[in-house]
């Protein structure tokens, strides 16, 4: 019995060798297929990629001829700087004479009329401008490139003058409301909602012109006016009045270059700033790299 018993273990030896060999080979192969998995994925057809919506382009001119440009934020800040001097100095002057001086209020009187008059009316009418137009070298067309209705330059203008009518309004007739009675009490009424509406229509107007692209008001969009570069046609000659009035832009011209020079220097100072800082950094870094590359070969 113990010989056939090794003979029978002699006999099954050589069958396990194959087995364990082609295990072995078969081994290589599974990894194989397991790596070629991700590669036979197929995205589904039924997928489709998002459509990248398109970006809105602004643009400067919308609605306008092509040879016109938009008035530059400087030159719109000359225009109303003028135009407040214009028309609120004389008023200012005679509310100074009236309640502290307590004389000459009637020639302030007649100078702010006079001044409103001519800003407000008799410019915009002769060339359809206002004395901070010609200071600024702008002007006020429509989209068809013509002048506005005069009409647009008084309430542009006068946004400001109406608010603190507005305001007077409130502080003179506000309190009667409640102290008067019958017709008074009416009036006082009129007039303190009328000043309401002047300051709301103040405040609507701003928040129209920093909502707006082209920075258009109340009243712009009312007259369909945008605020343009002024730039005369060819062999345009003013002459006049009005040619005194164009030579007022030397002013505003003297203010814009004043204002580059200053955006000049200070891009300058900032350039020069930022070179030093980077000249001081530079020994910095140099020793902190030096620094770094000594404490690796340590550690190695």
């Amino acid at each position: 019995m113990g010989l056939l018993d090794k003979a029978s273990d002699a006999g099954s030896t050589p069958a396990k060798k194959p087995v364990a060999k082609a295990i072995a080979k078969a081994t290589p192969v599974a990894k194989a297929v397991a790596k070629a998995k991700p590669a036979a994925t197929v995205i589904p057809a039924t997928v489709t990629a998002k459509p990248v919506k398109a970006k809105k382009v602004k643009t400067s001119n919308l609605g306008l001829p092509e040879d016109v440009e938009i008035a530059s934020p400087n030159a719109r800040r000359i225009a109303w700087f003028t135009n407040f001097v214009v028309n609120l100095g004389p008023i200012f002057g005679f509310l100074f004479a009236v309640m502290i001086l307590d004389a000459f209020s009637t020639i302030f009187a007649l100078v702010s009329l006079i001044t409103l008059t001519l800003n407000l009316v008799v410019v915009p009418i002769m060339s359809g401008r206002t004395l901070g137009n010609f200071v600024s070298r702008t002007r006020n067309i429509t989209s068809s490139g013509i002048k506005p209705n005069f009409l647009h330059s008084l309430f542009v203008n006068s946004t400001g003058i109406l608010a603190l009518i507005g305001i007077g309004f409130l502080m003179v007739f506000a309190g009667d409301m409640l102290s008067e009675k019958g017709s008074a009490q009416m009036w006082a009424s009129i007039w303190s909602i009328l000043g309401v509406i002047f300051i709301v229509l103040y405040f609507v107007n701003s928040s129209m012109k920093r909502g707006s692209e082209m920075n258009q008001g109340l009243y712009d969009s009312m007259f369909g006016a945008y605020l343009v570069k002024y730039i005369p046609a060819e062999g345009e000659v003013s002459t006049g009045f009005i040619g005194k009035l164009e030579s007022m832009a030397s002013y505003g011209d003297r203010f814009t270059k004043r204002q580059e020079e200053k955006s000049a220097k200070k891009a300058a100072k900032e350039i020069s700033d930022a070179g030093q800082a980077k000249e001081a950094a530079a020994p910095v870094k140099k020793a902190v790299a030096t620094a770094s590359k000594k404490t690796k070969g340590k550690s190695e």
